[in-house]
């Protein structure tokens, strides 16, 4: 398994949900899952992003060993730099969209964050919104914002 430059993938487990994938995809290609309801597409990018843990297989990214069940080894998610939105965005609701966007940015000193989330919030077109609350946003501008927080970290994948 070969991930130099990009993401390598081989999962294998029965149960919760049965799973057989490799892959391989270079830095800077798009990979699209596709499948039905149920077939594992969630669980997959769950276990890349390291919140959940597969029964037996390898990920690499950048050249870097993830995952590798054969020596026991599993970086947590927070070793891992991916950016991933959810399902349901998981904004807080008690933050504003700024705020939303800076709790990722802990990797950056505190005064900077503030310039730093303004720059995200007008990548994703928001830039007038800082200061509402996801309860005031529509569903896509809530999906906008969840998307500006998983760049901020500057994911890898």
């Amino acid at each position: 398994m070969s991930s130099a430059e990009g993401l390598s993938v081989k999962l294998q487990q029965q149960a919760p949900i049965p799973l057989s994938v490799q892959f391989t995809c270079q830095a800077g290609e798009t990979l699209a899952l596709v499948g039905p309801s149920g077939s594992g597409k969630t669980t997959i990018l769950r276990c890349i992003a390291g919140l959940a843990r597969p029964r037996a297989g390898q990920i690499e990214c950048a050249g870097v060993s993830w995952l590798d069940s054969t020596r026991n080894l599993a970086l947590n998610a927070q070793q891992r730099r991916v950016g991933m939105v959810f399902q349901s965005y998981a904004l807080f609701p008690h933050l504003s969209a700024l705020d939303n966007i800076m709790i990722a940015l802990g990797h950056l000193p505190a005064r900077q964050r503030p310039a730093r989330a303004r720059e995200l919030l007008l990548r994703v077109h928001l830039d007038g919104l800082a200061h509402r609350f996801p309860a005031q946003l529509s569903g896509g501008q809530q999906q906008r914002i969840a998307l500006a927080r998983a760049l901020a970290r500057e994911p890898s994948v």
